[in-house]
């Protein structure tokens, strides 16, 4: 029985503990995160679409065209229509033309749009970074929050623990009170704490539905039953992943910049067309008439446009400012980095600090209560100790609380997966 009891409680242990695993994996396909896929995937077409224009585009058409006066079919020399007069052949001119056909375009050589592919890559390449980004804040939102609801929780157990202390001690002075030993004001000073502190498990209260709701709008979930947070590995601070995304659209820019200068260079570009056309009533002997028509080109385009240059301008500015944006959140990450790591080092020291100050309070109060139940220790001194050993666990709830929420900030900074460091 005992051993079913173990493995049972052993088993409820395991579950709670994977609490936090289950919310960051199912991050992982909640709605924002799809989004935030979606927005990478698009941008991985448009890099697809720009390698499309190195493929022909052909199109293919119909038409039915009347014209006032009678038109050709296709161009025609004046001995070819010399010819087909003395041969009494329909010439092709006519009112009512249809024609069908098709017709491509393809550029031979255009270098700016092997460049353009080039910066629609790294667009694409920062469109995935910022999805990962966007990912690792919501993971550090919902860590933050589920720490910030553990917090409260051993915030409302010590308040508890303090309201069932005082309220034994207020029913004794009640009786004190009552037989004349002590004043009615010593009831009210207590009866003030415990006031004090069920106002202070009210807003514990809301602070938990607020927590909850947090985590409930990123995961649709409500977790009820929070278990202690682990560190099961490391943050890995070898690289600054928080700026990776800037630094790819300054590449783009970069990109951009050079496609600019690239319009100047000569375009070869290829075309064609093809059209079966036919006649009604001919313009000579009224009888009707086809002809087929087609032609191919090589084209070789040099722009010269004032607006090119404008553009060069426009590109350099904007790459300037890229480089100056990734310059400047360099220099913000480092300096943030580098006060987590303080702030981690020094919450540590905290921590312990503050768990030695609890067992010494609450050894102070145990000496404290006693004194007080025997008459040596005045009222408003033993209340002093219950008050000391309340903030002491609400300041050692708080180092806890306040190391996830700098883990959290480092883990987006570096680029780290909190479903790998916390459990």
């Amino acid at each position: 029985m005992k051993r079913s009891l173990l493995l049972s409680l052993t088993v409820a242990a395991l579950l709670q503990a994977s609490e936090i695993q289950d919310l960051l994996h199912k991050l992982k396909s909640a709605p924002a995160t799809k989004a935030q896929n979606a927005s990478a995937k698009i941008a991985n077409l448009y890099a697809k679409k720009v390698t499309d224009k190195l493929y022909p585009d052909i199109a293919i058409f119909g038409t039915y065209e009347h014209y006032t006066n009678d038109t050709n079919l296709r161009p025609v020399p004046p001995p070819e229509a010399n010819r087909l007069i003395a041969q009494h052949r329909p010439l092709p001119f006519a009112q009512n033309i249809q024609r069908i056909g098709a017709k491509f375009s393809m550029p031979i050589f255009v270098k700016s749009i092997f460049t353009l592919r080039k910066k629609a890559n790294y667009l694409a390449k920062a469109a995935r970074l910022k999805a990962k980004l966007d990912l690792l804040q919501n993971e550090a939102l919902l860590v933050g929050a589920y720490a910030q609801l553990r917090y409260l929780d051993e915030l409302q157990k010590a308040l508890q623990a303090r309201k069932k202390a005082l309220t034994k001690t207020k029913e004794d002075i009640e009786i004190k009170v009552q037989s004349g030993r002590a004043a009615p004001v010593a009831l009210d000073k207590i009866t003030n704490i415990v006031n004090s502190i069920d106002i202070a498990l009210v807003n514990v209260a809301a602070n938990r539905a607020k927590a909850q709701s947090l985590i409930q709008a990123l995961v649709e979930t409500r977790p009820s039953h929070i278990a202690p947070l682990q560190q099961k590995a490391a943050i890995d601070m070898s690289a600054l992943f928080a700026i990776e995304p800037l630094k790819a659209k300054a590449q783009a820019a970069k990109k951009a910049l050079q496609a600019s200068k690239e319009q100047f260079l000569p375009k070869l570009l290829a075309e064609g067309s093809y059209a079966k056309s036919y006649g009604q009533n001919d313009a000579m002997f009224g009888k009707d008439v086809d002809r087929g028509y087609g032609y191919a080109a090589l084209k070789l385009v040099i722009p010269l446009s004032k607006s090119n240059f404008t553009d060069i301008q426009i590109a350099k500015a904007k790459l300037m400012q890229n480089d100056a944006l990734v310059a400047q959140k360099r220099q913000e990450l480092v300096a943030k980095a580098k006060a987590l790591q303080e702030q981690l080092r020094l919450n540590e020291k905290a921590r312990k600090l503050a768990a030695q100050q609890v067992v010494s309070q609450r050894n102070l109060l145990t000496y404290a209560k006693t004194a007080f139940e025997v008459g040596r220790m005045d009222e408003e001194e033993y209340l002093r100790y219950e008050t000391a050993l309340l903030e002491a666990q609400t300041k050692l709830a708080q180092t806890r609380l306040q190391k996830w929420q700098i883990l959290a900030q480092l883990a987006v900074i570096y680029g780290n997966d909190l479903e790998r460091i916390v459990q």
